[in-house]
């Protein structure tokens, strides 16, 4: 997983050895985009890293350590960056490239990783911005074209970098020759002079003196007339100016400049001349504009996000909350802020929230799904991945969640049409074997076999057999306990669990059925056991079934 092109790679890594960006500090900028990757793409793990001739280097990152290095055979940004389109690795496990990678391997291993290519003007391929999970996914389109986006501005900052390095070189060089725009004028004649810096800075051929009046008309309107009441003031009151102003070359370049200047007096203290400098800090400034824009596209991601952004202070009070979070769940946002989290929780999480908060404040991290009860009563589902932020004076904990309720309510729709009989509403097999990998317990169960059922599907045909096992279903059900199961085996079989039932419970239960015959819809056979303590649940059902046979072969006089 290397660079195809010897000489490519070369150029490469000269590139990234230019910058002298590796084992450097965490930076704002490179933070923030790792945590815009996993807030927008919702994953656990993000990150900024740079790839080294052997080795990859995380600059940023979110789940995983920054300023580590991991060998670049192990590394999936190492193949993102032969390539300028997204690798996006839906699962791992079964790509060939990454099946054998100790990352991957493993219950807790990385399944799905997207990454996008850093690369300077000239196409050198650094590293990647990331995005990864243990589980398997796949991102939609938007989250690609965010990805790649993302990435345009980590590449964008890395060539201001490289860029604003080279001109440092330069300016070193030219101030070691006394040739940085330097500048006088002489306040008896308004003679104008200029460095040979200076002229190159405006353009200029050197030696083409302007006017005072043609110099100060390189800048716009507004940048000239501060420019124009800082002399003034000099001129009158003393002292000296400093102010950074845009300035249009005469080739129409546009820069942003610092100019400098003080004034000189003659020994009987009238003003002599001004004198001062001129500095190109264009780079510098698209730079700041840089991280100005970051910040402004941080801020609407968290204004416009759909799902919860929010921080909370060590006992869950709410710090800071994203609109669409507060609409989602009916309150405004002030009615959220200064309020403990766990007031907009059901009675029954509140407890679990308090483990959550131990656990967060302990290990620095946590996932997992928080039920909120939004101002109309509706439950919410929220998945969350909330990290501790212990670096500022008062500790606070980031937050970000998506709203899984459609999801998690289609789940729960799917298991219960999974484990519950089309015809009767009964729960059916696919339940016994959910109880069977269960913790352990006491059953009771009695087994029920209809008589002469096939008789009545041959003489009145099967709408009317289908009739008469849910009539079944319904008498069953009256006559068991709330939190018993009513299972339909299959045909005319059926089959009541009660949980924790002892003998007298299993008794009192038969009795019920056994004296209400009358309102059944047909007549029915039974059979009865209690089990547990090391007996499986096929071997109840095997013992009462045995029993049930038993009392049928005894009625028939077999």
């Amino acid at each position: 997983m290397t660079a195809s092109d010897s000489e490519t790679e070369a150029r490469r890594l000269a590139r990234l050895r230019a910058l002298s960006v590796l084992d450097t500090a965490p930076e704002a900028l490179f933070d923030g985009l790792a945590e815009a990757v996993a807030t927008a793409l919702g994953t656990p793990i993000a990150a900024v890293n740079l790839i080294d001739a052997d080795r990859q280097w995380t600059k940023a990152g979110i789940g995983v350590e920054v300023g580590s290095s991991r060998p670049r055979s192990e590394a999936f940004c190492a193949q993102t960056i032969l390539d300028e389109a997204v690798l996006e690795v839906v699962d791992a496990r079964h790509d060939p490239r990454f099946a054998d990678n100790p990352m991957v391997s493993g219950t807790d291993g990385i399944r799905f990783y997207a990454g996008a290519p850093i690369t300077l003007d000239d196409g050198s391929r650094l590293g990647a911005l990331c995005a990864a999970d243990r589980e398997p996914r796949m991102l939609n389109p938007a989250q690609r074209e965010l990805l790649t986006a993302l990435a345009r501005v980590a590449s964008e900052a890395l060539q201001l970098r490289l860029d604003s390095l080279e001109r440092e070189v330069l300016l070193d060089r030219t101030g070691r020759l006394a040739d940085v725009g330097g500048w006088s004028l002489d306040l008896s004649t308004n003679a104008l002079r200029w460095s040979a810096q200076t002229f190159r800075l405006h353009d200029l051929p050197v030696g083409q003196v302007p006017t005072l009046e043609e110099a100060l008309a390189f800048y716009p309107v507004d940048a000239r007339r501060r420019l124009e009441q800082a002399i003034d003031r000099a001129r009158r009151d003393g002292g000296e100016w400093d102010l950074e102003l845009p300035l249009v070359t005469a080739t129409g370049r546009k820069l942003w400049v610092r100019a400098m200047g003080r004034v000189e007096y003659f020994d009987d203290g009238h003003p002599h001349r001004l004198v001062g400098a001129i500095q190109d800090i264009s780079i510098r400034r698209r730079v700041t504009t840089a991280l100005e824009t970051s910040e402004r596209r941080f801020r609407q991601m968290f204004q416009y996000s759909l799902g919860l952004i929010c921080t909370h202070d060590h006992e869950g009070v709410l710090l800071s909350v994203n609109p669409a979070a507060a609409r989602a769940l009916g309150y405004s946002v002030g009615e959220l802020l200064g309020r403990p989290l766990s007031d907009f929780m059901p009675e029954s999480r509140r407890a679990a929230f308090r483990d959550y908060l131990l656990r967060v404040i302990t290990t620095g991290s946590d996932s997992g799904v928080l039920q909120l009860q939004a101002k109309d009563g509706r439950h919410l589902m929220w998945q969350y991945r909330n990290v501790l932020d212990d670096e500022a004076d008062e500790p606070y904990i980031l937050g970000h969640a998506q709203d899984i309720t459609e999801r998690f309510e289609m789940e729960r729709q799917l298991r219960e049409w999974s484990v519950h009989d089309a015809l009767t509403g009964c729960y059916n097999r696919r339940y016994l074997a959910e109880l069977e990998a269960g913790p352990p317990r006491r059953w009771g169960c009695i087994t029920v076999d209809l008589d002469h059922f096939k008789q009545v599907n041959d003489t009145y045909g099967h709408q009317r057999g289908d009739e008469v096992l849910q009539e079944m279903a319904r008498f069953l059900r009256g006559h068991v306990r709330a939190d018993d199961a009513v299972v339909r085996l299959g045909g005319d079989e059926f089959l009541v669990l009660l949980r924790d039932a002892d003998e007298s419970a299993l008794s009192e239960a038969m009795g019920r059925i056994d004296q209400d015959r009358a309102a059944a819809p047909i007549g029915f056979t039974l059979g009865a056991a209690t089990f547990g303590d090391g007996v499986s649940l096929d071997e109840g059902l095997a013992e009462a079934d045995r029993q049930l046979y038993a009392k049928r072969a005894l009625d028939r006089g077999d």
